[in-house]
């Protein structure tokens, strides 16, 4: 039995995807930018624990984010948020 060979995978996504990417994480940046959102603190002392929420301006509440999140976002790196 003979070996099937399949030419090799290319290291990544196409040059269009990978502008179709770019342009996505871009386009969430605005959100943050723009004032459309804000980065909020939040921490339980008892619990030892800390979270962030990603508010609407005027909002009491918002998408909990894990204290992760919440600093890569307030120092301006990308983050996989649910929409």
């Amino acid at each position: 039995m003979t070996r099937s060979h399949h030419p090799a995978l290319p290291a990544g996504p196409p040059p269009e995807v990978l502008e179709e990417i770019g342009a996505a994480w871009e386009r969430a940046q605005v959100l943050l930018l723009d004032g459309a959102h804000e980065l909020h603190f939040e921490r339980d002392p008892a619990a030892h624990r800390a979270w962030g929420e990603l508010r609407l301006p005027g909002k009491a509440t918002g998408l909990r984010l894990t204290a992760t999140e919440t600093l890569a976002i307030a120092c301006g790196d990308p983050v996989a948020i649910p929409v």
